[in-house]
């Protein structure tokens, strides 16, 4: 029997089935590559997918908004205090204090690069694998190697207390002591860095121990024994120097000798020598028949030009050259050598070299102004002091913190608000950034090249915004190069209320001048100078990406009353302005962009520590100096 099929009952063919397959495949992957595209369209100049650095989100960002965003988060970073523990001693690392940095530039480059390297079929490919995937950025931080080191070395001293010693020489007079080598132990430089660094970049940080390290000395008592009879040697006898064309000869006593040696002993031998210094002061005495001191050549400094005034040659006395020969005398059998006169001797600083730095005139000047009378302007006026007269040669880079070094109250510095951890607090030094923000504004007008600086974490008026500079040792620094052809002088000078900064060089004749004040940036160009001056231009956006502060903070103050409380800071909005500074060479344009983020400030007041915890007696009258704060948007900058 014969079944027939009726034509609406008719079944699909396989050739029609491929064919409705194909059709379905090829609409589905229309579709995707439709979405692929849409997508990419959608994301052009912005970051592809989801990705995250740390807890921030970048994805659906420009460049210049994910490094806004790293910005933030590096702020968070630095802000808060980092737990650590060595042989169970806690202790406690302010990141900035060891150059902690994020680079926010690099972070969103490599934001900037997910999704777009390889050719188009590899970027499809990592589209297709991604889409519903974040992606989650290796957060790379640097620290200031010299500074960490610096920091464990106290942490040594302060939890270890057992550290390793390679030997040495002491002197009782002129008799030398055997002081042997002894094993010890210290903080495992091999992993501690990387420990730190790893602490320092979780949002949050629980307590890091860090490993000790037993040191066995390389040096042993031998080698010391050794060393003792050589030091012997050294003092047994007195020791000259002559110089026969001058007709003198130096005599120093063993007791002399003794007092100037210094015996350094590491992992690397033993090295005998004499102290500079010490040197020098036994030298004093014959130092007026002998020497005739050079003069150094000096800049004459005017209100627009420079010029140079000669130096003169002179006699000297070589102290190295007559360490030499202190030490080869004393060890020699004779016990005499050669007294290095120099005739002739050129000053340290040249005619010659001066002139060759082609300084001629005054290239930008910049004024900050301070209320009178305050804790900060000391401070101001002694670092202006100390930087006033820097000489940079061209290529040369000049660093703040490394010119005028640590400021401590030995030097004069005293105690005055600076930002540490998010707050205003009394710290040594304090207000010296506003003479970094005066120099840097400077150089910033005077268009030389940036190599490294940091805004504040909050905005104050009294500052150009965002392009101003912030000062802490060893870090952050200020830095900067002189990419110009010619020297840099710069020259400092004040008054009871402003602090102003001047840079001479060559700018064929160009000349600018800058002030702030009232909250206003204001820039002059007082000579308009030749063809090849370099013409800087800066421009500054509007605040945006507005961030609210945290919620009030109040503490406890053992010397309030019960009825007193203190507002010891003022709320904030924190926000991001760009600033893009554009150098004109004749027809050669060089333009490069900073982004700057104010980090928002907390309010904090503080009352009676009982009005913290609720446990007050009962009053019925409450007094207060509590001020309200409000957050307002800062002034925008203008230069004109």
């Amino acid at each position: 029997m014969s079944v027939q099929t009726r034509p609406d009952q008719a079944t699909t063919s396989p050739h029609q089935r491929q064919r409705l397959i194909l059709f379905v495949a090829v609409g589905v992957i229309g579709a995707i590559l439709a979405i692929y595209g849409i997508h990419r369209a959608a994301s052009a100049g912005k970051v592809i997918g989801s990705v995250t650095v740390g807890d921030v989100e970048l994805g659906g960002l420009t460049s210049d908004q994910a490094a806004t965003a790293a910005v933030g988060l590096e702020t968070r970073l630095i802000e808060e205090r980092a737990p650590f523990q060595v042989n169970e001693q806690p202790l406690e690392l302010e990141p900035q204090s060891i150059g902690f940095d994020l680079d926010e530039n690099d972070i969103a480059r490599r934001a900037m690069l997910i999704g777009r390297e390889g050719n188009a079929f590899e970027q499809f490919g990592w589209w297709l694998g991604h889409i519903f995937t974040p992606v989650e950025l290796p957060l790379q931080a640097t620290l200031d190697s010299a500074a960490l080191e610096t920091v464990l070395t106290s942490w040594d001293e302060l939890a270890v207390g057992n550290p390793p010693f390679e030997g040495g020489v002491e002197l009782a007079g002129t008799v030398p002591h055997a002081v042997y080598p002894r094993a010890g132990e210290y903080i495992d430089r091999s992993v501690a860095p990387s420990l730190i660094l790893a602490s320092l970049s979780e949002l949050t940080r629980t307590t890091t121990t860090l490993p000790t390290t037993i040191h066995i000395p390389t040096m042993t008592n031998a080698d010391i024994d050794a060393a003792v009879v050589t030091t012997e040697e050294i003092l047994s006898d007195p020791i000259q120097l002559i110089n026969a064309e001058q007709e003198r000869t130096l005599t120093f006593s063993p007791e002399q000798l003794a007092s100037a040696l210094i015996v350094t002993v590491d992992s690397q031998g033993v090295i005998f020598g004499f102290d500079e210094e010490r040197v020098n002061g036994l030298l004093d005495d014959v130092r007026a028949d002998l020497e005739e001191a050079p003069v150094d050549a000096t800049f004459s400094v005017g209100d627009f030009r420079v010029s140079v005034i000669p130096g003169r040659k002179g006699t000297l006395i070589d102290t190295r050259q007559t360490i030499d020969q202190m030490l080869a005398a004393s060890q020699s059998s004779g016990r005499n050598g050669f007294l290095p006169i120099v005739e002739g001797a050129d000053p340290e600083t040249t005619t010659e070299e001066l002139e060759a730095l082609n300084i001629h005139h005054l290239v930008s000047q910049f004024t900050t102004y301070y209320d009178p009378n305050q804790p900060r302007v000391t401070n101001i006026q002694l670092i202006a002091d100390e930087t006033d007269g820097a000489l940079l040669r061209p290529g040369q880079t000049f660093s703040l913190n490394e010119y005028v070094g640590e400021r401590t109250l030995e030097e004069g510095y005293v105690e005055a608000p600076g930002i540490e951890g998010g707050e205003l607090v009394p710290s040594v030094g304090g207000g010296t950034s506003q003479f970094t923000t005066t120099l840097y504004n400077a150089v910033f007008w005077g268009g030389y090249q940036d190599v490294s600086h940091k805004p504040h974490s909050f905005y104050f008026s009294r500052y150009p915004l965002g392009i101003e500079a912030t000062l802490f040792f060893p870090e952050p620094d200020l830095k900067f190069r002189n990419n110009t052809n010619s020297g840099l002088l710069i020259k400092t000078s004040y008054t009871d209320t402003s602090i102003t900064v001047r840079i001479y060089g060559d700018n064929d004749g160009r000349f600018l001048r800058g002030e702030q004040r009232g909250g206003e940036t204001t820039i002059r160009v007082v000579e308009s100078g030749g063809a090849g001056a370099r013409k800087v231009e800066a421009t500054t956006t509007e605040p945006h990406s507005y961030t609210e502060p945290p919620d009030p903070l109040i503490r406890g103050n053992p010397e309030l009353g019960i009825n007193e409380s203190e507002t010891v800071q003022t709320a904030a909005q924190g926000f991001t302005v760009e600033v893009t500074r554009r150098i004109t060479v004749g027809d050669d344009v060089t333009e490069r962009t900073w982004v700057v983020r104010y980090s928002p400030r907390r309010e904090i007041t503080e009352v009676a520590p009982c009005k913290v915890n609720n446990s007050c007696p009962t009053t019925t009258t409450t007094t207060t100096t509590t001020t309200t704060p409000s957050t307002t948007q800062p002034p925008t900058t203008t230069a004109n």
